[in-house]
């Protein structure tokens, strides 16, 4: 791999960190097709990673098994913090605007060749994509490198709400912990005045809501400090928002609704009120919830 992509920096990282993970007394990594499912990679890209391992003298290949030789330090590891490749944005970007502006529905069906033409990145790329957007779980691999945009029904749109609600109301205690010098007060209050800046104008900026919606999820969801939160979050996030972006009715409405919301949940947690907030973040999921069965019993019609 000549160049090396976000994604080649990111699964190198994940691998170090499954490294530095392993118990007392446990010196062999994960097998191929493992490492292929923890992290969401093909088994291209396992190889290659495994092999720049290797030449780092971090691990050994011994017949089947991976053995580890040293633990990693900090120069082994990519800084990639914001530092997506341009053809890892390209696509990403490229495939979100095919849903948002409803090219693509519940049910249709694509190939991997064809989104590669049209977005102007290749195939390696558009596969290892759409294998790591597959966890969202809005889309399903079938044969022959074609891939089907996932059918919504209420029994996924009940389970997703419940996942979600279950981390956040967890982020959200956690949050409301942290001694009042925390940085994260600050980031609040400042989403919070981004918040009133596009609420003054909400017809006209409505659809920065979207930005500001995974923002604020995100700044609650971090203080768990759970790796699996972490990981999960771009999943329920995704889904959440982007769900009704194939129904397009009330757009508006729901996000003056939200919004309102937001700030009413930002100012209760500035304020460190806590039965404010958690009464708050109950109310934003309730109606997070009706609108993704709405919109799910909306797709169905």
């Amino acid at each position: 791999m000549s160049k090396k992509t976000y994604l080649f920096k990111q699964s190198i990282n994940s691998m170090l960190k499954l490294i530095v993970d392993l118990p007392d007394g446990v010196d062999i990594m994960p097998n191929d097709i493992e490492l292929t499912k923890l992290l969401s990679i093909s088994r291209t890209t396992v190889r290659v990673c495994v092999e720049h391992l290797c030449e780092a003298g971090i691990i050994k290949r011994d017949g089947p098994n991976k053995v580890v030789l040293r633990q990693p330090v900090a120069t082994d590891y990519y800084n990639i913090e914001n530092k997506n490749s341009t053809k890892d944005v390209q696509i990403e970007k490229y495939f979100l605007n095919l849903i948002h502006t409803g090219k693509l529905l519940p049910g249709d069906r694509f190939s991997e060749l064809s989104l590669a033409k049209s977005s102007g990145c290749t195939t390696i790329t558009v596969r290892e994509f759409l294998i790591k957007f597959s966890n969202n779980g809005l889309i399903e691999k079938i044969p022959r490198g074609r891939w089907k945009m996932v059918k919504f029904d209420e029994e996924f749109a009940r389970e997703l709400i419940s996942f979600r609600e279950m981390v956040e109301m967890r982020a959200i205690t956690e949050l409301l912990k942290l001694p009042k010098e925390h940085a994260v007060w600050q980031e609040l209050r400042e989403l919070l005045a981004k918040h009133e800046e596009v609420q003054a104008d909400m017809e006209n900026r409505y659809l920065e809501f979207a930005d500001l919606d995974r923002e604020l999820h995100f700044t609650i969801q971090k203080s768990t400090k759970n790796r699996f939160t972490s990981q999960f979050f771009d999943i329920v996030s995704f889904v959440c928002h982007y769900h009704y972006q194939w129904d397009k009715t009330g757009e508006l409405e729901r996000f003056t609704v939200a919004i309102n919301e937001h700030i009413d949940l930002l100012n209760n947690l500035v304020t460190h009120n806590t039965a404010g907030s958690i009464m708050s973040l109950e109310k934003h999921l309730q109606t997070a919830e009706t609108t993704l069965l709405r919109c799910v019993h909306g797709l169905e019609n």
